[in-house]
C-alpha cells in the first residue's frame, strides 16, 4: 500500500527549510568591521546654560600611561567635535581665561569637567557645565 501524502509532506517540508534558511540568511545584521566613534562636546555655564564659544576643550584619557589627547575650542555655537577609532571612555574638561603666574601656577577663569563614553557609530553628545574657578576647590583635575 502506497500511501500518496508522504511526497506532499516531504515538498512541504523542502520548500519549508528552503524558506526558513532564507529568512535567516536575510535577517542576520552585518557587523561592522570599521565603526566610527565620533563625539561633540557642548560646553555652557552651570549658572544659565548659557553656551560658550571660543572655550577650550581638552579631551585625554584619565590614566597616566596614555598620551592621546584631544583639544580644540568650541565654534559659535558652543559646540566641538572629535573623532576616534576605538571603543573609549574619556575624561573632558574645558576652561576659559587660562592664565599663568609669575611662578608657572595655571589659574582658569572658568572651569568645568565631565566624562564621555564613545559608542560605536552614533555621535555622542556630551555636555561640560563650567562654573568661576575656585583654586581652594578646583573640582577638576589639572
Amino acid at each position: 500500500m502506497k500511501i500518496y501524502g508522504s511526497t506532499i509532506l516531504k515538498k512541504f517540508f523542502v520548500a519549508g527549510t528552503f524558506l526558513l534558511a532564507t529568512i535567516s540568511f536575510f535577517s542576520c545584521e552585518k557587523i561592522d568591521q570599521n565603526p566610527e566613534y565620533d563625539f561633540t562636546i557642548v560646553v555652557k555655564t552651570l549658572a544659565d546654560s548659557s553656551r560658550i564659544q571660543n572655550a577650550l576643550v581638552e579631551v585625554y584619557v584619565p590614566s597616566t600611561v596614555s598620551d592621546l589627547e584631544f583639544t580644540g575650542s568650541t565654534n559659535d555655537r558652543g559646540e566641538i567635535t572629535f573623532e576616534y577609532d576605538r571603543d573609549a571612555v574619556f575624561q573632558v574638561r574645558a576652561s576659559r581665561g587660562r592664565n599663568i603666574s609669575n611662578n608657572g601656577v595655571v589659574t582658569y577663569s572658568y572651569i568645568g569637567c565631565t566624562f564621555v563614553r564613545l559608542e560605536p557609530n552614533d555621535e555622542v553628545f556630551q555636555t561640560v557645565y563650567i562654573e568661576p574657578y575656585d583654586p581652594e576647590a578646583p573640582g577638576c583635575t589639572l
